[in-house]
């Protein structure tokens, strides 16, 4: 799937100096730049991660948003990486925020780009929770946590999740 032109909002002083920044070749396309630090700035993707907890084998864990966006829709438990944090780090405080247990072992899954009208592009990172521990509840974000059949999955809110869960059916023979 192409990732859509996104017009993020204008870098328009340098962060490190404040200077007024110009726009200016990188050798590659126009990008703001400083002329007092010499340094270009760059629109990049925003990373999230997601998770796959199952209890049997046979049911996955999915929450109900409590906030926008998709206010009341059903998607896998995970969200945006903070700075400083390990890819597996994000997906292991999310789960942990969102649903009261405790990954104890991750596996990535896959990666999946898409666009995105708040930050032109969301990176996710599924992880696959092999192991867990703990007792499921709503946490910070969401209304439910709770598990469903693979045949009986409501449908999920954002784009990456539904790609990153086609893969996971995949990756598990399910």
């Amino acid at each position: 799937m192409p990732i859509h032109f996104f017009e993020p909002f204008p870098w328009r002083f340098c962060a490190i100096c404040g200077a007024t920044l110009i726009l200016e070749n990188d050798g590659e396309k126009l990008r703001p730049f400083c002329k007092n630090c010499q340094r270009y700035y760059y629109h990049n993707p925003t990373p999230a991660t997601c998770c796959f907890v199952t209890n049997t084998g046979k049911d996955l864990l999915l929450t109900r948003r409590a906030i926008h966006p998709a206010f009341g829709q059903w998607t896998l438990p995970g969200g945006y990486m903070e700075l400083g944090e390990t890819t597996e780090e994000s997906a292991a405080r999310e789960l942990l925020e969102e649903t009261g247990i405790i990954a104890e072992q991750l596996k990535l899954l896959g990666i999946s780009a898409q666009p995105s009208k708040l930050t032109g592009t969301i990176l996710v990172m599924g992880f696959i929770v092999e192991k867990w521990n703990g007792i499921i509840r709503a946490g910070s974000d969401v209304s439910e946590a709770e598990f469903f059949q693979y045949d009986q999955l409501p449908p999920l809110a954002f784009t990456a999740h539904k790609e990153l869960l086609r893969l996971y059916f995949q990756e598990t023979n399910r």
